[in-house]
């Protein structure tokens, strides 16, 4: 391994690492920017028998009050490169890429795939392992692989998109969360595909009224997406959020079918497997009273129930207890059990 320069930092409050604004220190910090960095990192914490967290972006987490005991890892390779190939183009970014970055330069390309994946904040290595995904689209749609450090063979290995078992929201990466640290992930977009705007937020923004028109462009989709996002968002600036707090329930059909006679207008999608991904801000808004809830300074927001927002001087603890309330009401109401899309690092 080539020698680094990494540096190692004490008792680094986190808050400021975070879209929610809230959190303790980290007991150790560091921020790699290269592979060797990152196994340093790893080495660092396995010698001193550290809990290690990889922190990208900040934009899906929840830090404790008290913060964390371990190191915290905050990713910032860097680099984005681009591999025509006939009719697809496989681009290859660092993990610490910003999210949103990327997604503007492969429109500015005029590549086909991630443009429904606009604004959504964060860092490239954090995309596979929440396999995130809006207005109809996922982010392993287009991951061909991912390139990740091994913690247990302590080596760089690359997973396939099948290897990495994506799932709403999942993928190998939460599922065996502490075995891999990602540095790179590659995707293969379209040199010349078509805009998806199925989804009913874009379809009706795009709804043709003359026969003929022209489908919108790459740049109007992504347009469109941060216009409609940032309408039922809250302010970043103003507000410490993490985005939408918990995960939309899917469940079989014998549950669809009784929810759906208590429920008449409760809005569900149907999945690949015969089960129903059922609308949880939906159920938020109309059976719990969600928007009225707060705890302290953290507050259901107004537009979105399915988004907490906190105010300047909120604790973690504060979120915590609201979280567990809308969960419990949801339970009291439907019998669905209700996770949480934000991780809690503690």
């Amino acid at each position: 391994m080539t020698h680094t320069r990494i540096e190692f930092k004490e008792n680094v409050p986190l808050a400021e690492h975070t879209t929610f604004k809230i959190g303790g220190p980290a007991r150790f910090f560091c921020r790699p920017r290269s592979e060797d960095e990152l196994v340093e990192a790893v080495r660092f914490a396995e010698d001193r028998k550290l809990r290690l967290f990889v922190l990208g972006g900040g934009s899906n987490v929840l830090i404790s009050d008290e913060g964390f005991p371990g190191l915290v890892v905050k990713i910032e390779l860097l680099g984005v490169e681009y591999k025509e190939g006939g009719d697809s183009t496989e681009v290859s970014a660092a993990a610490g890429e910003m999210w949103d970055g990327l997604v503007a330069k492969t429109v500015e390309r005029g590549l086909y795939g991630l443009e429904n994946l606009s604004a959504i904040p964060g860092t490239v290595g954090a995309a596979p392992v929440q396999n995130i995904g809006a207005y109809g689209s996922e982010a392993a749609d287009s991951i061909v692989s991912v390139r990740a450090l091994d913690r247990k063979a302590m080596k760089y290995v690359v997973l396939s998109n099948a290897d990495c078992r994506f799932g709403y929201r999942d993928s190998i990466f939460k599922k065996d969360k502490d075995r891999y640290v990602i540095s790179r992930v590659i995707f293969r977009l379209s040199n010349d595909g078509r805009v998806n705007i199925g989804y009913k937020d874009l379809a009706e923004r795009f709804k043709q009224t003359e026969t003929g028109a022209l489908p919108p462009t790459l740049a109007e989709v992504r347009d469109a997406v941060i216009d409609i996002r940032w309408n039922k968002l809250p302010d970043w600036k103003l507000w410490g959020t993490a985005g939408s707090f918990f995960k939309n329930p899917i469940v079989d059909k014998d549950k669809w079918d009784e929810l759906k006679a208590a429920y008449p207008d409760l809005p569900g999608f149907p999945e690949p497997d015969g089960r129903v991904k059922v609308s949880l801000g939906w159920i938020l808004d109309k059976l719990c009273g969600a928007k009225s809830l707060c705890v302290g300074g953290a507050r259901v927001y107004e537009k979105q129930a399915l988004v907490v927002v906190a105010k300047p001087g909120a604790t973690a603890a504060e979120v915590v207890d609201l979280s567990r309330e809308l969960m419990k009401r949801v339970k009291g109401k439907t019998g669905i059990e209700v996770s949480a899309e934000v991780e809690w690092v503690n």
